[in-house]
């Protein structure tokens, strides 16, 4: 089922005819009412009490997305069904209401105009798609359908002399657009109802919503406060379709809505991670779509059951039928090829001809060129009908044995699997196609039909981040062959080690074709596709999850091992002394932007220090001593170890955290909550738009607006963030749209390679401890560093130097020589030696690659405190 914070077409359809009845039958009951309009005989199914085990889990479903106290104590409430025969009657007796009169909120108002609108345009296309001669089809629709909206009018007609001004709104005479959807129609009320249950709760109606100010109230034997209701639900053939048209306007709106992400992804406006986790998301939210129509309406399943029955009304509005064949080979009707495409029964038609030849164990082969070759001398979009319907069926053809192998090994991975993945492996003959998985099969066709002939970019792009994480393994490696430290065992290596053999297990060898290859084919070895990659290189989604897997590990390891190890942390704090003492002239921009992502408050425990006492206490506290070692009432020479223990940098990106067990560790779902989505609705990129919200308002459907590609940075060192609306109002396309920005930007948190930054780090210490060696023994003698893995803790040694301390020396154990003069020359030393490291080093190495190698641009001006300082 779909998440508690976003809504269907027709659950928000649903939820809006239930505002109306909710409206109607408290404020009716608060007026005296003289007939009981609650039929205890009939309560609704949701108001029977839940027990036990299902009472404890729905509590704690309830408490997992913030819901009020009274609305977790509702489900101890009566609940009752208002009739529709009852709406007229409810209204007219409120609209005789006199003294006071009462006045329609604009809540309601709208609500019953968006729930007419709705009707209408369906009602109109239910009526053409009926011939003449079907007069009980014609009748059972009028008893139904047709009824309802009737009924629906009647009520705004008699309430409309009491309805805000503007906002009853006969819209049934607006034509219908193919195009309409839930989120490009009525967007002043949908603003209006971001968070529509602040004001009008279906449970607990609140006061302001219910009452006029001064309204006497007259005295009842029940509270309707106390009372639940919600409209009368309809089973019928009518209210199915009706649901089938709201899902597939949908679908429809996310199928484009994912065209237009990888059209971004292809202009290098949006990360291949970014896209590929939003389009798998798409797919998931269709399968809870699905699951919810499935609920509703006992008995469908599967595409056929949900889409069938739509597309043969659709095509006879179109003055057609779906069995209307032009040649007596053809699979559709070419002549509403549009209409097939949209509903996805082209797609449909492919994938079920696959299922057929589907066999548990085995792996189908396919024949090059038995049902021809493709055409990419032109583009999809400038094909013929049949062009395309051929160009699809060849794409899915060529490429479904490699993805039924791939769906055999993925589930025992240690890299994501897709949709359409888990979908095909439970593929047999006869069985169901849910829609979900049509669906997903169509997403891999957009995908390739939107990107071309660069459509192969996609596993280049993984290959590249596959061999940059291989290189630099293998160079730490190299480089601590004999330097350990106790906090990093050789033990510790062995998970660079599996790390490696994921790369060269999954992206660097072809799985696939090693698995095939072992696999005994009763064809020519000449038939079979040989391309290596071949599935990979035509799969650019798999390719984007295989690299959300590795970046989000290697981020997670590498930044235990730097932690370990403090080259990162205490370079910052020995760089932040020097550019704010004014004695280095060279910026370091690696650092900077290193600052600037962890921000001042992880790596100095709070803001950028600025006196020489300050570098030496917050160095300290990083090293893990207590603050209580600072108080005045106790000796300067005693340190007190930190419950905490050191500090040290954090993995970064809290939307990826989101998705990693999902696309590192192979979890059924992400957990979707409006708690744990947060990070999701505040993390958009602000792109200097405040009113920006990702969608521009058109007449057609709502296209998304191109994403920022440049990261920005705000005081705190963390990306821009813009506050979004109250997430339990939340669009699915907003959502998605939120999902492809965040991960966008928090790519650039991902994309520094930190083993690369440790090894600078550390041979930037070396070079400092060697021009400081001479003062550093002349003053604290030959213990000062015993050993090179304890290299570090110079920049201790020269911090209390420069404030004339000895607690540092003392907490590890070195005495200063007495009569020794401190001063800050040690300070200076140090600033010089490494202005020459990093000029002939190089300052910007990560940089570059961020902005060569990954897309984002880094603007230096918005880094905090000092830091901006290093580049003016």
């Amino acid at each position: 089922m779909l998440p508690d914070f976003l809504q269907s077409s027709f659950q928000k359809y649903k939820q809006d005819t239930d505002i109306v009845a909710t409206w109607l039958a408290v404020k009716s009951k608060q007026h005296g009412y003289p007939v009981d309009i609650e039929d205890p005989s009939k309560p609704s199914s949701t108001s029977k009490r839940l027990k036990g085990k299902a009472r404890k889990e729905a509590k704690e479903a309830q408490a997992q997305v913030g819901t009020s106290r009274a609305a977790a104590a509702s489900s101890t409430k009566p609940q009752y069904t208002v009739k529709i025969k009852d709406f007229v009657s409810l209204a007219e007796f409120i609209a005789g209401c006199t003294n006071p009169v009462i006045q329609v909120p604009k809540a309601f108002a709208t609500a019953l105009d968006q729930a007419i609108k709705l009707r209408a345009q369906h009602n109109d296309r239910s009526r053409e798609s009926r011939s003449e001669d079907d007069k009980e089809g014609r009748i059972a629709a009028d008893a139904t359908h047709s009824y309802f909206l009737g009924i629906l009018e009647r009520v705004r007609e008699i309430l409309k002399s009491r309805m805000p001004t503007g906002t009853s709104i006969d819209r049934t005479s607006q034509p219908f657009k193919a195009s309409d959807t839930a989120e490009s129609q009525d967007t002043e009320g949908e603003e209006e109802f971001a968070n529509r249950f602040g004001t009008l709760a279906l449970e607990e109606p609140s006061q302001a919503f219910l009452d006029a100010p001064g309204l006497p109230t007259k005295p009842q034997s029940e509270d309707p406060l106390q009372t639940s209701y919600e409209a009368e639900a309809d089973q019928s053939q009518e209210e199915k379709y009706l649901a089938a048209h709201c899902l597939m306007n949908d679908i429809r709106n996310i199928r484009s809505f994912v065209r237009q992400r990888w059209t971004n992804c292809a202009e290098q406006q949006l990360s291949l991670v970014s896209v590929s986790v939003a389009t798998n998301t798409a797919i998931s939210l269709v399968r809870d779509m699905e699951e919810e129509f499935a609920t509703r309406f006992p008995g469908t399943s599967g595409y056929e059951d949900i889409c069938g029955p739509f597309y043969q009304v659709q095509c006879l509005i179109r003055g057609e039928s779906a069995e209307t064949k032009e040649r007596h080979d053809d699979l559709i009707n070419f002549k509403v090829y549009d209409l097939a495409e949209d509903c996805l029964v082209t797609t449909y038609t492919t994938l079920s001809s696959l299922q057929d030849v589907v066999k548990p164990g085995a792996v189908p082969v396919y024949k090059q060129g038995r049902f021809g070759f493709r055409d990419k001398s032109k583009t999809w979009e400038k094909m013929t009908p049949r062009g395309k319907f051929k160009d699809d069926q060849l794409i899915l053809f060529e490429a479904f044995p490699d993805l039924v192998l791939l769906s055999m090994i993925t589930s025992r991975s240690p890299l994501a699997e897709d949709e359409l993945i888990r979908g095909i492996r439970a593929m047999l003959p006869g069985r169901p196609m849910p829609l979900w998985l049509v669906f997903a099969g169509r997403c891999f066709l957009d995908i390739q039909h939107t990107l071309n002939d660069a459509v192969g970019n996609g596993y280049a792009h993984l290959e590249r981040t596959a061999r940059a994480m291989k290189s630099s393994i293998q160079m730490n490696m190299d480089f601590h062959k004999t330097l350990r430290i106790e906090n990093w065992p050789k033990s510790n290596d062995l998970q660079f080690t599996e790390l490696l053999g994921i790369i060269d297990n999954w992206v660097m060898q072809d799985v696939i074709a090693e698995r095939r290859a072992k696999i005994k084919m009763n064809v020519p070895t000449q038939d079979v596709i040989a391309e290596p990659f071949f599935l990979l290189k035509q799969y650019p989604m798999i390719c984007g999850l295989f690299t959300f897997a590795l970046k989000a590990r290697y981020q997670e390891l590498c930044v235990v091992f730097i932690n370990a190890w403090g080259s990162v942390m205490y370079a910052g704090h020995i760089y932040n002394a020097v550019r704010q003492e004014k004695l280095l002239g060279q910026a370091w921009r690696d650092m900077d932007l290193v600052i600037g992502l962890q921000s001042p408050e992880v790596l100095f425990v709070g803001n950028s220090p600025r006196s020489l006492e300050e570098y030496d206490r917050r160095f300290m506290l990083t090293m893990g001593v207590s603050v209580s070692a600072f108080a005045n009432n106790r000796r300067k020479s005693s340190a007190v170890a930190s419950s905490k223990g050191p500090r040290g940098l954090k993995e970064l990106g809290p939307v990826w955290k989101l998705f990693g067990g999902r696309y590192c560790n192979n979890d059924r779902a992400v957990a979707f909550t409006c708690e744990s989505i947060r990070p999701v609705i505040e993390g958009k990129l602000d792109d200097d738009d405040d009113d920006d919200d990702g969608f521009e308002s058109t007449t057609e459907a709502a296209t998304p607006k191109q994403p920022a590609s440049k990261a920005k940075q705000a005081p705190s060192g963390s990306l821009l963030r813009k506050p979004k609306r109250n997430p339990r109002a939340m669009p699915a396309l907003e959502f998605l749209d939120d999902i492809a920005t965040a991960l966008h930007a928090e790519g650039l948190d991902l994309s520094l390679d930190y083993l690369a930054l440790h090894h600078f780090c550390w041979r930037l210490l070396r070079h400092v401890n060697d021009k400081c060696k001479p003062r550093l023994l002349e003053m604290y003698g030959g213990g000062y560093l015993e050993k090179e893995n304890q290299l570090p803790f110079v920049v201790g040694y020269i911090f209390s130097a420069a404030v004339k301390t000895s607690m540092l020396a003392g907490h590890l154990g070195v005495k200063k020589r007495t009569g020794d003069e401190v001063t800050s020359r040690l300070l200076l030393t140090a600033a010089e030696a490494m202005e020459e490291f990093l000029r002939e080093g190089g300052d910007d190495s990560q940089v570059k690659i961020v902005r060569d190698w990954h897309g984002y641009d880094v603007d230096f001006g918005g880094l905090p405190d000092a830091v901006a300082g290093a580049h003016r």
